[in-house]
């Protein structure tokens, strides 16, 4: 642990409502006492020059296995490639560097952001290869494209069933390549290369360094199991073992806890004591993870009313009854709970099987809604009412807004997305989340969207929703640390607690002020300087 002052600072604790002036001194790693005649502490003293330091944003929702991962893979995002043409083009140029029969995996397509505004098609991946397996890794994680060869080594075929929670898309009867929804998505994966251990603990160090960068000193892996399912947990292993920086949170997918020799008897509180001892106290393993729905942009969260865009309001993917038998079994071994949801429908059907295990002796752990995109009144009221947290996914108001607004859902619910505002009215503990890879990760995008509101196009969807500053502010720090259960120690500015920091040039308070990542100068982690804007 580190020794260091930080002085000549302004410093927005997440306690008091404005800024003020002074120094900070910092023993083993924690804030030993904040005043401006701290002098001759004979330790290393870092001038903050009069800027703007806050508690070190609490990433609660996103996936750097993933993440790291992707980086190594075609990269077909939005801002790379504008249509089909571009994505065979980046997708050919892989050809030499294979050898025969060798996968081309691709990342970040997103169809919607395609001149062509329509999917790839297996047709046109076999027009790059048909030697080559060819998968294309949707930007939700709830889809991909695959070609022929990909199809046929993963034996799906036009009279394969479709999996309960997912499907095969087709076109005429025939395969068309979309894979929509994990079920379906996770009977491909299993064939696509498999990176080593040590590739998969390199890609957990180098997006650990993203984030540090962005500001974050906690973040939260929100499904190991979900890149490479239980290789992610022999890689977890390993990484969390290793001298790391930022601390660490996982949740695990609830498939893995039920069926993997290595964990599926263990209780919550072994588990986590497991996970501690290994790393040293750097990571927590934070709940039991679960979906119960898809994405809005590819037609597949449950909805209580239809898509504008499609006569169906798509479907739950585990059974009312299932699901709370699963969360009860869960409970019964002390884990918190965590599941995915963007469609009321989804939202409705977490709210009644959450309830059903508030009456269990002795539980009283936390229960979390993640994304509550389309989230009605009544429902961040009823969370209210079961205590049960939620993390919104504000991003998708920038990035998918406009898709929304015009295709998906239509003005009237587009303006009513991620409704932060109602939980920050009514009481309801809440944070906000990138998703990243899903969207990229920046705790301060993440507060600018939803103070801001604006999509794409610049369209502002529910000018009644914005949240102040300081709201997305507390949201991405002292919220996270009640979400985790860590407020004693991380948050807020304060004597006694973790002396984690993000040293900001400008004032994030100050409207005037377009908050962007180059006003990050610093990040400090229990009084160490771990990243230092060049």
């Amino acid at each position: 642990m580190s020794n260091l002052m930080i002085k000549n600072v302004n410093i927005i604790d997440m306690v008091n409502p404005k800024p003020y002036k002074s120094n900070i001194l910092i023993k083993d790693g924690k804030i030993k006492e904040i005043n401006t005649s701290i002098s001759n502490q004979n330790v290393e003293t870092l001038d903050g020059k009069e800027q703007f330091i806050i508690p070190g944003f609490i990433d609660t929702h996103s996936h750097l296995l993933l993440y790291g991962l992707f980086k190594e893979l075609v990269d077909v995002r939005p801002e790379i490639v504008k249509n089909i043409s571009d994505i065979k083009k980046a997708l050919k140029q892989q050809l030499p560097k294979k050898d025969s029969g060798e996968w081309i995996v691709g990342q970040g397509y997103n169809e919607l952001e395609l001149d062509e505004e329509r999917h790839i098609t297996k047709q046109e991946l076999d027009e790059v290869s048909t030697e080559h397996p060819i998968y294309l890794r949707h930007s939700s994680a709830h889809m991909g494209v695959a070609n022929s060869k990909a199809l046929e080594i993963a034996n799906i075929n036009d009279e394969t069933e479709n999996p309960e929670g997912g499907y095969f898309s087709k076109t005429d009867g025939t395969l068309n390549g979309l894979l929509y929804e994990l079920p379906a998505v996770e009977k491909l994966l299993p064939y696509l290369p498999k990176p080593s251990k040590e590739e998969m603990i390199d890609a957990l160090k180098n997006a650990a360094q993203d984030y540090i960068e962005k500001g974050i000193t906690t973040a939260s892996e929100a499904s190991v199991g979900l890149a490479h399912g239980k290789d992610d947990i022999s890689a977890y292993h390993e990484y969390i073992q290793l001298e790391n920086d930022i601390n660490l949170r996982i949740m695990i997918d609830y498939q893995l806890l039920l069926n993997d020799e290595r964990i599926k008897d263990k209780t919550y509180q072994e588990l986590n004591e497991q996970v501690q001892r290994l790393s040293n106290q750097k990571c927590t393993l934070d709940s039991a993870k679960f979906f119960q729905d898809g994405s809005i942009q590819i037609n597949t969260a449950a909805l209580t009313q239809p898509y504008k865009n499609e006569n169906t309001k798509s479907e739950i993917i585990i059974k009312q009854e299932t699901l709370e038998s699963l969360y009860t079994s869960f409970a019964e071994k002390g884990f918190p709970l965590t599941t995915h949801a963007n469609g009321d429908a989804a939202i409705k059907s977490i709210i009644k099987a959450y309830s059903k295990i508030q009456s269990l002796p002795n539980y009283n752990h936390e229960t979390r809604i993640e994304h509550i995109q389309t989230g009605e009144y009544e429902d961040i009221v009823a969370m209210k009412n079961n205590q049960i947290s939620g993390s919104f996914f504000t991003n998708h108001i920038y990035y998918f807004g406009d898709q929304h607004y015009e295709k998906f859902l239509g003005p009237n619910r587009a303006n009513l997305i991620d409704p932060a505002r109602w939980a920050e009215d009514l009481g309801v503990l809440y944070t906000l989340h990138s998703d990243c890879p899903v969207t990229p990760i920046s705790p301060i995008d993440n507060i600018m969207i939803a103070c801001n509101r604006k999509t794409k196009s610049g369209r502002t969807l529910g000018e009644e929703l914005k949240l102040t500053r300081l709201e997305s502010l507390k949201a991405m720090t002292i919220n996270g640390a009640k979400l985790n259960h860590t407020e004693n120690q991380n948050g807020t500015i304060e004597p006694n607690k973790n002396a984690d920091f993000v040293i900001l040039n400008h004032n994030p308070l100050d409207e005037s002020i377009d908050l962007n990542d180059d006003m990050i100068q610093y990040t400090i982690i229990g009084g160490k300087v771990v990243y230092k804007r060049s």
